[in-house]
Order: structure tokens, then sequence, then C-alpha cells
């Protein structure tokens, strides 16, 4: 367990790792710039905000994932993050962009 100003984090890897496929999918799918936020909590909370609005697809997406076909090489990151995390996210941002975020 690490501790980050008052509040320990009982799965940092975990949390490395939602970050890190958040991140990965705005590089992929959204192509703008992008912020990352830690609220430190309880509960800890991250957020991911881009410059792309949602998309109506997406949304459903975020709210439901499905898992792709086994011999698929990607799509398996939003699932991820629905068994991982204890709550998931989608708002919209006041810019027209978007903020996904999860809390552990």
């Amino acid at each position: 367990m690490r501790e980050i100003t008052g509040t320990i984090i009982r799965d940092p890897e975990v949390a490395v790792l939602l970050t890190s496929e958040l991140v990965a999918n705005v590089v992929r799918h959204a192509n703008t710039e992008l912020t990352v936020e830690v609220d430190a909590g309880p509960p800890l909370r991250i957020s991911v905000r881009d410059g792309s609005a949602a998309t109506a697809a997406f949304r459903k997406i975020v709210a439901d994932p499905a898992w792709p076909h086994p011999d698929a090489t990607s799509g398996r990151g939003l699932g991820l993050l629905h068994k991982l995390a204890v709550r998931v996210g989608l708002d919209d941002a006041p810019d027209g962009g978007k903020i996904v975020w999860f809390e552990l």
C-alpha cells in the first residue's frame, strides 16, 4: 500500500493501469490534448479530460462495454475499467470535451 496525501491507495497498480487505459483511449481515438486529475478523496478519483465531445456510441460503450473477440488485439480497456473500479462515469466538459473518471 502507498499513501497519497493522507489517503491509502490499496491497489496503486490498478490506479496506474486504469489511468493508462483512459489516456491511451484519448491518444488513439480523440487525438486531442488531455488532462489527468487526481482527487485523493476518499475515495480516490481519477479523471481524464479530452477535447472531443462524447458521441452517443461512446456513451453506450462507457455505460456497458462489450468484450471484444478473444483474438482481438484491442478493445478491453473500458471493460477493465468496469471490472476493477468501484465506480465509473462520463461527464460533459464545459468546453465541449468529455471527462471519463473512475473511483477506487
